[in-house]
């Protein structure tokens, strides 16, 4: 076969060229420390490339995201909890104390302020928030637990249905015959004050509407309470006319009943009411966070609120497949009966504080030379009734706050077993994060196996590419060194 000098060009620029190729592969994996620089020049690396990248970047963004929001959210979720779990602390202590009267004449005052902070502080935990988002309101992260100002609730006007059942009847005490000092006149033994015993179910607000409420429906039966004032249902009793019938007692939020509505109502399952309440003060809960309820501020646009069976749950996606709540729900943590149970020890450290300073003012008046002997005589009997009554006032505070010392500590049970599972999805999202960090770290060196070159080996490789171009241009010049002129 004939070789011309054509093809022996021909032939020396493709190994030329093919050597350079090489060489420049050897380049670029040396300035890139990579096997490929595009898919064609090894589809199975690049194939295992974009699987472990697209689960490097899936793990990373639950390490660098999901996972640091959710820690945020539980770690701001617990100490809110905590404090809580404090305050209900303090106010157990202060039943104690209550229970057996350790109160002086001097700090009963200093003790209900106290007692209305505790409230305050509550739900100002429960008005947690963490980036703008509220932590225990359910879906509603935008919305408050509680009314911020009374600014911004006193214009507000919802219909609330509230379940109860015969588990939440208590009795209270209603003073008779309150010894009034504002007239001296002589109190008969038959009109001296007198606690009596009745049976209520509380309502979550007082200050109720007297108008707008429904029936009273009782395991499927429905009465018609009578809508009276609290003063007028007093009344009511020291004149013997209360029937046997419902009291909706609308100013303090209250249901009363005479004993043989009692024995109809303690053991009944399902107890349904509908009321209105119209103006809410600064730290009220809104009803839209317990209650199936209607905002009815606004006649033309009424606003239905519902209750999610299974809660409101907002969850993160932590890994694979995998998720974890993250919020806990106020409804489930902090009983709307928190803040009437404080309400009823403050009202009843209030009246004990009254009628002392009752005492102290009939006291100074039958003292004072400015009252006849007759008069005298009345203010006598009036502080004596005085003083029945605040044997009275005094029992019925003990035994209130005895029995706030055994529902405090349910508040405080329901807050402790909240907060002990949210220690247990801390501690989940703690092992997943550890397992995604070992993971990350697993992927990260499965990647660099398959796409980054060793450097030696690059080097190595370069070297042997640049000696290998430069023996190709050493042969392609002796091979094109002569031409058709040396044979002429």
């Amino acid at each position: 076969m004939r070789i011309t000098n054509t093809m022996m060009i021909n032939s020396t620029m493709r190994n030329v060229n093919r050597s350079k190729l090489n060489l420049n592969d050897a380049e670029n994996q040396m300035g890139t420390e990579k096997k490929i620089t595009r898919p064609s020049d090894d589809p199975i690396i690049a194939i295992r490339a974009l699987s472990l990248r697209s689960s490097l970047s899936e793990i990373q963004m639950y390490l660098d995201n999901n996972i640091p929001e959710a820690e945020s959210w539980l770690q701001v979720t617990e100490s809110a909890l905590d404090n809580m779990d404090g305050i209900l602390s303090d106010i157990y202590e202060l039943c104690t104390q209550g229970s057996s009267d350790q109160f002086t004449i001097e700090n009963r005052s200093a003790i209900i302020e106290v007692l209305r902070e505790y409230k305050d502080g509550l739900y100002s935990e429960a008005n947690t928030d963490y980036a703008g988002r509220y932590c225990f309101t359910g879906y509603r992260t935008d919305s408050s637990f509680t009314f911020l100002s009374s600014a911004e609730g006193a214009s507000k006007k919802y219909s609330i249905t509230q379940e109860l059942s015969g588990d939440d009847l208590d009795s209270v005490y209603v003073m008779k015959n309150s010894v009034d000092v504002s007239t001296i006149s002589n109190i008969a033994a038959a009109d001296t004050p007198e606690s009596q015993q009745v049976y209520r179910l509380r309502l979550a607000y007082s200050g109720c509407s007297d108008t707008g409420f429904g029936t009273l429906d009782i395991n499927g039966t429905g009465y018609t309470p009578t809508a009276v004032t609290y003063s007028e249902y007093q009344e009511l009793l020291e004149a013997g006319n209360a029937s046997d019938d419902f009291y909706y007692v609308y100013d303090t939020g209250e249901i009363f009943m005479s004993d043989s509505m009692y024995a109809a109502v303690k053991d009944a399952e399902n107890i349904s009411f509908t009321y209105e309440k119209e103006g809410f003060s600064k730290g009220d809960v809104r009803p839209e966070m317990y209650f199936e309820c209607q905002d009815i501020t606004d006649p033309d646009n009424v606003i239905d609120y519902k209750q999610s069976d299974g809660g409101q749950i907002i969850s993160y996606n932590v890994n694979y497949g995998q998720s974890l709540q993250v919020n806990t729900l106020g409804n489930q943590t902090l009983s709307y009966n928190i803040g009437r149970d404080i309400d009823d020890m403050c009202n009843a450290l209030q009246v004990v504080s009254d009628i002392e300073d009752k005492i102290s003012r009939l006291e100074s008046m039958q003292e004072s030379s400015a009252y006849s002997d007759a008069d005298k005589e009345n203010i006598a009997t009036m502080l004596e009734a005085a003083e029945k009554e605040l044997d009275y006032a005094i029992e019925d505070m003990e035994r209130l706050f005895s029995q706030e010392m055994g529902r405090v500590k349910n508040y405080q049970q329901t807050v402790d077993l909240q907060l002990a599972d949210l220690g247990a999805r801390d501690a989940r999202l703690s092992l997943t994060k550890s397992r995604l960090t070992q993971q990350e770290t697993t992927f990260k060196d499965l990647k660099s196996k398959n796409e980054d070159m060793e450097l030696e080996e690059v080097v190595v490789n370069y070297s042997s590419a640049l000696s290998i171009y430069e023996a190709a241009l050493n042969a392609a010049a002796s091979c094109v060194r002569q031409s058709l002129l040396d044979y002429i």
